[in-house]
């Protein structure tokens, strides 16, 4: 079975990387974006299994991001998890609601553990 490809989108460089190493030693192939265009660019040309998205981007909310990804039937069918700081550590398990056809999304609040970010990416079910 060919490995997973996650797409991690922040614009923290040391946040990617420090996700990078954390995702591969899971045996997830990592592609990086710091921009909401690198992380479009991306989706559309490598149709990763997952995203981890940032919701405070420098170019374009990373809901917009999601917005533009499900208007696509080429990259509609990629689940997301948020990343951010804006969720708070009492919601961290909640889902938040985009209007993206009413889908609902989940988020990790913004510092996170690891193994926490990974129990939501198992849920998958990659």
């Amino acid at each position: 079975m060919a490995a997973k490809i996650i797409l991690v989108v922040d614009d923290e460089k040391e946040v990617l990387d420090w996700l990078e190493k954390r995702l591969s030693s899971e045996t997830y192939v990592v592609l990086m974006a710091l921009t909401a265009e690198e992380a479009l660019e991306k989706a559309r040309r490598h149709k990763p299994d997952l995203i981890l998205m940032d919701i405070v981007l420098p170019d374009m909310e990373g809901s917009e991001v999601v917005r533009i990804l499900a208007g696509d039937s080429s990259t509609a069918h990629i689940p997301v998890i948020f990343m951010s700081g804006i969720v708070s550590k009492e919601d961290e398990h909640a889902q938040i609601e985009l209007n993206v056809g009413g889908r609902l999304y989940r988020a990790v609040s913004k510092p996170f553990e690891f193994e926490e970010l990974l129990k939501e990416i198992q849920e998958i079910r990659l």
